[in-house]
């Protein structure tokens, strides 16, 4: 498990039941949203086809993180793959309410493994973690 801060967001990467699953905690706002859009560049770099970005212990979610998470889902499925998003909630969910299904939006992380599982995805063969 990594586990990385910049200013109040925490993020850790770890494997879940053979899934790349980041989770961040804190405030994701503008001085503090790249330290997690590097990390989701990472994962999909390392090959990941799966990718679970749980946001659970955020406290704070500016417009800056909810287009990092718009651009999470469109960088992994342009290398056709599939993110879920767990424990969006609240007012950082009706902000994206806007968007329509665009996201796979699911309040634990057993509910994106089993969405994960019948995605028809492989699992990464390998880790680095």
């Amino acid at each position: 498990m990594q586990e990385k801060q910049l200013n109040d967001l925490s993020i850790r990467r770890m494997m879940v039941n053979n899934v790349d699953m980041i989770v961040a905690g804190g405030e994701c706002d503008i001085c503090s949203v790249q330290l997690l859009k590097d990390e989701i560049a990472e994962t999909i770099n390392e090959g990941n086809k799966k990718l679970i970005v749980d946001v659970k212990k955020l406290n704070y979610l500016d417009n800056s993180g909810l287009a990092a998470i718009l651009w999470a889902r469109h960088k992994i499925e342009e290398n056709d793959g599939r993110l879920v998003v767990v424990g969006l909630n609240g007012k950082f969910r009706r902000k994206l309410s806007s968007f329509g299904n665009l996201l796979s939006i699911v309040s634990s992380v057993r509910e994106a493994l089993g969405i994960l599982s019948k995605s028809g995805l492989s699992y990464k063969q390998t880790s680095n973690f």
